[in-house]
């Protein structure tokens, strides 16, 4: 058994030794995979038409918001930029990773420390051997130094993966603030639609109230009936119970707001609940390709580097399983006197190469290889995956735009109806040729054409914040979100002429 030990210590220092000569006369080797962007066979274009707009270059994507002109949500973004928790908490998380980074790196290089001490000892002279000397005194002073060296270039894998982890979560980061601005628009969409809303429910109370007058009058003067009075009266009463829900989602998007700004619920309440007739209008959508899609989202963008992190783990797993050197150097002085320290005779100085090889290690090192991979299979994976449902959001916000585009056309012609309609039948009531009910009917219909109207138009800006998003719009990139690498690989997307997406 001794012998077979001894056989293959042998071997080791053997294999040791030929793996520095390769080193030294074919330079540094890097263990394991160079990352490479998954290739994904993209279509050309997007499956549902969005009419002609005129687009929106990267720039105006960025700040996609300021297309709405509205000088209030301008600034409520700002301060959302500028206050909103979740924002702080994620850069405080990339702030900790760069941390960690540096600590990481610092391993990897050489390691100096200075100290000194001093003793004194006395041992026993009653002893044969060894023979005491009695009392000594000793002091000691110098530099500690060692460096593992990276010769398979694990070290640079690692903070290839740490660099790759920093670059997502600033991408992650950028893909909060995407979801931050959206959810922003959207409540503020939300509450602009409910003002407008309010204001039709208000204004048809107001008619119903001057036609149960009407109603009222008639009947006094025997030219109507009681059913018909009764009936304009609960229309009226059944039309007053509707304010009170949309002031209760005025006041739950001013809530949301508040929070989404750095705020209190209530913080901005009064600025935000101050009467508003007007709903937001669409602007000119964006025009854009799926391959240009990619490139814009960040949360793509993250699982990209998240790859890229899992792929630089697997060479730092095979290093693992590869000699370990390190060069130790010590230099400094000792004597029993303090004043010989900085003699020339107390210098004391060693160097040495320590190399290390696991022999057996119960599977353990190729196994972490392989965790590794299995890690960068299923990083490959999500990443091919989320390109797929990032394709789909943005499917699914035109199929909702090119719908409610549609839906509109009829509602516009609805309320032009419904109101020519209505001036009829109060024009005939009025002159006595009508009963009340067609009048109540009319009314009716005139006022759920124009609400739907206002839904509708609050629907399709909601539409437009989604395709923004899908798009990855709202984000600057203020720091460089790419890991470091000396040939960024190409853009496996060919450029083809831009398909809009917008009307």
């Amino acid at each position: 058994m001794s012998r077979l030990l001894i056989r293959i210590a042998r071997m080791q220092v053997f294999a040791c030794v030929s793996w520095m000569s390769a080193l030294y006369l074919s330079g540094c080797t890097v263990v394991g995979p160079d990352y490479h962007r998954p290739r994904i066979d993209l279509p050309s274009s997007w499956s549902e038409a969005g009419g002609q707009g005129a687009g929106m270059d990267r720039a105006q994507l960025q700040v996609w918001w300021r297309a709405f002109n509205d000088p209030l949500l301008d600034r409520l973004i700002d301060q959302a930029l500028l206050n909103n928790q979740d924002l702080g908490m994620a850069l405080a998380r990339l702030q900790q990773a760069r941390a960690e980074r540096i600590q990481s790196s610092s391993r990897w290089g050489p390691t100096v420390s200075i100290g000194g001490e001093g003793d004194s000892m006395r041992s026993s002279q009653m002893l044969d051997w060894p023979p005491g000397i009695g009392q000594s005194s000793t002091w000691r002073t110098g530099f500690d130094a060692s460096w593992e060296l990276d010769m398979f270039g694990g070290a640079r894998r690692e903070l290839e993966a740490a660099d790759a982890d920093i670059a997502a979560l600033a991408a992650d980061r950028h893909a909060l603030q995407v979801s931050l601005l959206a959810e922003l628009a959207t409540d503020y969409s939300a509450l602009r639609t409910a003002q407008a809303r309010l204001l039709i429910a208000n204004d048809n109370i107001r008619n119903l109230r001057e036609g149960e007058a009407l109603a009222e009058r008639a009947w006094r003067r025997g030219l109507g009936s009681s059913a018909e009075l009764a009936q304009a009266r609960a229309e009226r009463e059944a039309a007053q119970a509707q304010p009170p829900l949309l002031e209760a989602d005025v006041l739950r998007s001013s809530h949301a707001i508040g929070v989404l700004v750095g705020g209190f619920p209530a913080s901005l309440r009064e600025k935000l609940t101050a009467p508003h007739a007007a709903v937001m209008t669409v602007p000119g959508l964006p025009s854009s390709l799926p391959s240009e899609m990619i490139g814009q989202r960040p949360d793509l963008l993250a699982d990209e580097h998240r790859l890229a992190s899992a792929t630089a783990r697997i060479g730092v797993a095979q290093a693992q399983r590869l000699p370990h050197f390190s060069i130790p150097v010590s230099f400094g002085t000792t004597a029993s006197l303090v004043h010989d320290l900085f003699s020339g005779a107390s210098l004391a100085w060693s160097a040495g190469l320590q190399a290390s090889q696991s022999l057996y290690d119960g599977g353990r090192a190729r196994a972490g290889v392989k965790v590794a991979q299995a890690r960068a299979q299923a990083a490959r994976l999500a990443y091919e995956r989320d390109v797929r449902l990032a394709l789909r959001d943005v499917e699914d916000a035109l199929t909702s735009l090119n719908s409610e585009r549609q839906r509109q056309a009829s509602l516009v012609a609805a309320v032009t109806d419904s109101q020519a309609a209505l001036d009829r039948t109060t024009r005939l009531f009025r002159a006595g040729l009508s009963a009340y009910l067609p009048v109540l009917v009319a009314q009716r219909t005139a006022n759920q054409a124009r609400d739907a109207l206002t839904l509708s138009q609050g629907n399709q800006v909601r539409g437009a914040i989604a395709l923004y998003k899908a798009l990855g719009a709202g984000w600057r990139a203020d720091e460089p979100l790419g890991f470091n690498r000396d040939s960024p690989p190409q853009n496996p997307w060919p450029v083809r002429q831009a398909v809009t997406v917008g009307p």
